[in-house]
């Protein structure tokens, strides 16, 4: 069945806005009381290297590269706090091995669970993107200023996910209302707007959105939870829907089979047990449900990652706040997990935690980032932790590499050319005596995309083709990614590789 959108109209109040107001840092610090600055710029690095203070009233987190340096940098989420007449995004600045120090605070409209970062508008660097009070804002950064763009989606919002859902090269916006109980889009044109809203009614309050290409037609597809879990297949003549399931909380999509197609992962919570569903992807958009199983916790959320670098997406459950920290199910392949890890974080009398996870300090593992939300701050600090992985199935409390493992006069040369490119890009470096040499392809949230090369080599200079496949031989979209050069396990070099 296709679906035409449903077109709802703007109120006069909330008409569409496109602003450009450039946030320096003097204009930032003009915005802020003596008592906001104080809490921002104050950066207290705790001893153990994985706790950090942020300002109050985290709301999001998430994780890319925001300096185009080759390494993940941190941004928090905030939603107004009272005490400190502030609200919007905090960046933590990665100094290549999982330390952090402050680099920028910018006061912007926000309130949601959601924060991403990706290349939105062709720019050099890549925009964060979030979302509060029916519009989504894209701050652009050039260097050394920011500008804000922002875009109506609809009243009363509660979620949104991006993704190219028309294939035309450009992200795209989707979100649900749970209030007003519809789904839209609103589609990014290549020239710096987006198109109005086009809205879809739903017969249900949706809870979760989720956006990827699960068909292999270039197309980003989407996935929406709530009393029902449906999936809208994208096409150009419309969406095409299909029923996947009663009642689901959460949505994720990954190939969990590695197959090079995209597997669908929903979640329900009954408070005491969670109820997990697995779809796999049968191609020609069939889904058959296959070894759904339940949790003996009650779980809030879940995070999808690759935790042990086998090259199958690991699930991360998020116990709810006052049983406990988070259960990790190693994928075995097949549909198949491992008996959960359990791993301890401290409870503070939060009512929302995030997470997301990385490969923070280098080391090759994802590693897992954690924010605390109370609405009274009185008694939940406002800090943010991370627990490193050490690729051994521990996470610890200080990075994995180190400075002085990574002498900055003994790097590697590394460079590639053409770059940008469309069809393959050649890398090239030299090193003096044989050894173990790593190139690693990651995209902008510092997901894995491709292990190039893996092995010892000789003395000498050295070049590697890559044809701009991932590990499972799909073409990588035109994106900014990030590639990496390993010598004998120590990170030497990043550099930028943008394929159109």
């Amino acid at each position: 069945m296709y679906w035409e959108a449903a077109r709802k109209p703007i109120p006069k109040n909330k008409t569409r806005v496109l602003t450009k107001p450039i946030l320096t840092k003097n204009t930032v610090k003009k915005l802020i009381s003596t008592l906001i600055l104080i809490t921002l710029l104050s950066f207290k690095v705790a001893n153990n290297r994985s706790v950090y203070n942020i300002p109050l009233k985290a709301s999001a987190v998430c994780a890319a590269d925001q300096d185009m340096d080759g390494d993940m940098d941190i941004y928090t989420e905030h939603i107004f706090d009272s005490e400190t007449q502030w609200r919007g995004t905090y960046i933590l600045q990665n100094d290549g091995f999982g330390h952090f120090s402050y680099m920028d605070s910018l006061y912007s409209s926000t309130g949601m669970h959601d924060i991403y970062v990706d290349t939105i508008f062709n720019n050099t660097y890549p925009e964060i993107v979030s979302g509060g009070e029916g519009y989504v804002n894209f701050l652009s950064y050039d260097g050394e200023n920011y500008s804000q763009t922002r875009f109506f989606m609809g009243l009363h919002i509660n979620s949104f996910n991006i993704g190219d859902v028309d294939n035309n090269g450009h992200i795209d916006v989707v979100f649900i209302s749970n209030q007003e109980r519809y789904w839209g889009i609103i589609y990014n044109q290549g020239d710096g707007n987006f198109t109005a809203p086009e809205y879809f009614d739903l017969s249900y309050p949706p809870t979760d959105i989720a956006c990827d290409d699960l068909n292999s037609d270039g197309r980003d597809d989407i996935v929406i939870t709530g009393s029902k879990c449906e999936i809208y297949f994208s096409a150009e003549t419309g969406f095409e829907t299909q029923l996947l399931q009663e009642n689901a909380f959460n949505v994720k999509i990954a190939d969990f089979d590695s197959d090079g197609d995209n597997d669908i992962i929903a979640f329900t919570d009954a408070y005491v047990m969670s109820f997990v569903y697995l779809y796999e992807n049968q191609g020609n958009n069939i889904f058959n449900p296959i070894n759904n199983f339940n949790i003996n916790e009650g779980c809030s959320n879940f995070v999808v990652d690759d935790f042990n670098n086998d090259s199958l997406p690991d699930v991360l459950f998020v116990i709810h706040f006052n049983q406990g920290g988070y259960l990790l199910y190693n994928n075995q392949g097949n549909f198949q997990f491992d008996e959960p890890q359990i791993i301890d974080i401290t409870y503070y009398g939060e009512g929302w935690r995030s997470t997301y996870c990385a490969d923070m300090d280098g080391n090759s593992y994802a590693d897992i980032i954690t924010t605390w939300k109370s609405l009274d701050t009185s008694y939940v600090p406002s800090i943010l932790k991370i627990l490193f992985n050490n690729g051994l199935g521990n996470f610890v409390d200080n990075p994995l590499t180190s400075i002085e493992n990574n002498p900055i006069s003994n790097r590697t040369s590394f460079k590639n050319y053409p770059n940008p490119f469309k069809t393959s890009t050649t890398f090239e470096f030299t090193i003096n005596k044989i050894s173990n040499i790593e190139i690693i392809v990651y995209n902008l949230q510092g997901k894995l995309i491709k292990n190039l090369v893996n092995k010892n080599m000789e003395a000498g200079t050295h070049k590697v083709k890559w044809g701009g496949f991932n590990n499972v031989s799909q073409a990588c979209k035109p994106n900014t990614y990030i590639a990496q050069l390993k010598v004998n396990g120590s990170l030497q070099q990043s550099i930028k590789l943008i394929i159109h």
